[in-house]
């Protein structure tokens, strides 16, 4: 479930680039609290994020695969998305997000908008992993990423840049 939440970080809905971020990340399963900082880059294909506090690891998605990978370059995991189906449609569902592809982005969610929040409610499969998604927004792009988990976890995300 850990990489599910290390994922959710991807909840950036902005138009490609590079991002930076802070994430508060409640962790459900042992009551915890963690705080990270990191930057996110993503194109067409796929997207890249780069944690940078408090530890170094890259997560890597190519629109098949994701890796996790650590500071020296080993690779954590190694997930061919074709044989889990629902990290493939988890995945496909935050590259859409990126892209601002909300039309797509109805085959797995009801979403109601404002001129500055999105209310995003999963429909099956997907709400077996996520519970709710709110994004807000700015004149200038995403401020706030805040997703529920249907495990109970729950994150924050700060757009900073």
């Amino acid at each position: 479930m850990r990489l599910f939440t290390l994922l959710l970080l991807t909840l950036l809905s902005l138009f490609g680039g590079s991002y930076h971020f802070d994430e508060t990340r409640y962790i459900y399963s042992i009551d915890k609290t963690l705080k990270m900082q990191g930057e996110i880059t993503f194109d067409e294909k796929g997207m890249r994020i780069d944690y940078t506090k408090p530890e170094v690891r890259h997560i890597i998605y190519d629109g098949l695969s994701m890796k996790v990978v650590s500071s020296d370059g080993k690779v954590l995991q190694d997930v061919d998305l074709n044989e889990q189906p629902m990290m493939k449609v988890y995945m496909e569902f935050i590259h859409k997000l990126y892209r601002g592809d909300y039309d797509a982005l109805k085959e797995n969610f009801e979403i109601k908008q404002t001129q500055t929040v999105v209310l995003m409610s999963p429909i099956p499969p997907i709400d077996k992993v996520i519970k709710s998604v709110i994004v807000h927004k700015r004149a200038t792009g995403l401020s706030q990423i805040q997703t529920k988990m249907s495990n109970g976890d729950a994150i924050t995300l700060h757009i900073t840049q």
